[in-house]
């Protein structure tokens, strides 16, 4: 399982390594994730989800811990693609003379 620890990090960077670590995974495969309890981390957890295409990720876990450290925990699993792609030269892009 990848782990990506979002607090006091600088966040386009992180996004960047997010999405492309997500773009690498194989389906099945799960991505944790962790950002602090405030509402600025609140707003990085929503950007994560907004830049990941939201057809392809189930969301199997989420988790406020409200202790001495807060902490939002984030699960996702990769989904299956559903897009299926042609061969070159397959019937279907061929045309008749």
């Amino acid at each position: 399982m990848l782990t990506f620890d979002l607090r006091e990090t600088l966040i386009p960077f992180s996004l960047l390594q997010v999405a492309n670590a997500f773009k690498e995974m194989k389906p099945g495969e799960e991505m944790e994730i962790f950002a602090g309890a405030t509402p600025i981390d609140a707003a990085i957890l929503k950007d994560v989800l907004r830049i990941l295409p939201q057809t392809d990720y189930d969301l199997i876990f989420s988790e406020n811990r409200a202790n001495d450290d807060p902490v939002t925990r984030l699960i996702l699993r990769k989904k299956q693609s559903l897009k299926t792609h042609k061969q070159k030269g397959d019937l279907s892009c061929r045309k008749s003379i």
